[in-house]
């Protein structure tokens, strides 16, 4: 059985007997380095870039020397479906923490001491409640925090596979930009809108009107309510974890509690907002991979990328 290769000029499929593209009428021959095949014009070989001699002879495979494959699309599910079982978790025990704060508050309320300073009671039942919770939800918090930065770093990253253009920052900014100050405040939100708008499929979804498509390539109004959020439970997350340590007082230890409810009420809405969104990326991404255009690697003759830059099946590189 003839093996099918690729002409190097116009692609079209060719039998390793032919010197010439039955289609295109170029000449050509195999690189006596690579084994690939190189028009007769050429000087370099465009896969190993060694300089091709006024006679090639042609090579067993057993010399070829593939390149290791640039970074590839990789899909999203694993890392959204664990995303959203910790967020999951995390809201459970917002709301345990929701109830028992308001327990708190209530015997706190009841049992204010006339001096007004604190009696703290190690056998509470209510104390013990809210310890075990927030201990579970900083658990829960750190491992969806963590598993949270590894999903945006591959989905900033697939958009080199989605896009015929390089992202505007590098991949590594898609975790670092949330660690440096004054730069945390838009950076995140720049990256995120990026992939937001990268990961959209160019063509209809199901059941989607021309003005549903034209509102969803366009519109930032979810990404704008998500960095809000993101943004106001930062703050008060802050103001909550330095009023609970400054608490002396009954008053004051009531008042952390109650800033603690608002924090863990918005905390809730962030994580249901986070949830949303990696799922709608996760599905556009994988929507848009699968109607890619699509090309013939030249060597091997298998599908690749349009703007591949080497074959994933057999590792060279595409002209």
């Amino acid at each position: 059985m003839e093996k099918l290769l690729k002409c190097p000029n116009c692609l079209s499929p060719v039998t390793e007997e032919v010197d010439s593209c039955p289609n295109c009428k170029v000449d050509f021959f195999n690189c006596s380095n690579c084994n690939s095949l190189v028009l007769k014009t050429d000087t370099i070989c465009k896969n190993c870039n060694s300089k091709l001699d006024e006679v090639e002879v042609l090579k067993s495979d057993s010399v070829i020397h593939y390149k290791k494959p640039i970074y590839e699309f990789k899909p999203l599910d694993i890392l959204t479906n664990t995303v959203i079982f910790l967020l999951g978790a995390e809201i459970l025990f917002s709301i345990i923490n929701i109830y028992s704060s308001a327990k708190e508050i209530s015997f706190l309320n009841s049992n204010i001491q006339s001096c007004n300073v604190l009696h703290y009671d190690d056998s509470d039942f209510e104390s013990i409640l809210i310890a075990f919770s927030q201990l579970f939800y900083i658990l829960f918090l750190f491992s969806s925090l963590i598993i949270y930065f590894i999903w945006v770093r591959r989905a900033y990253r697939n958009l080199a596979s989605l896009q015929l253009k390089p992202t505007e920052f590098s991949s590594g900014w898609a975790i670092g930009s949330y660690f440096v100050p004054i730069l945390n405040l838009f950076r995140p939100y720049t990256m995120m809108k990026e992939i937001w708008f990268g990961s959209q499929p160019k063509n209809s979804l199901a059941d989607e009107s021309e003005y549903e498509k034209i509102d969803r390539l366009t519109s930032a109004t979810f990404l704008k309510i998500w960095w809000t959020v993101f943004l106001i439970n930062g703050g008060v997350g802050n103001l909550s974890f330095r009023l609970s340590l400054k608490a002396a007082t009954t008053n004051e230890l009531v008042t952390s509690y109650w800033v603690g409810i608002v924090s863990d009420a918005i905390g809730i809405i962030l994580w249901l907002i986070i949830i949303y969104l990696v799922l709608n990326v996760k599905t556009w991404q994988s929507e848009s991979i699968k109607s890619k255009p699509k090309r013939y690697c030249q060597h091997c003759g298998n599908l690749v990328e349009l703007d591949a830059l080497l074959c994933t099946h057999c590792g060279k590189e595409l002209s």
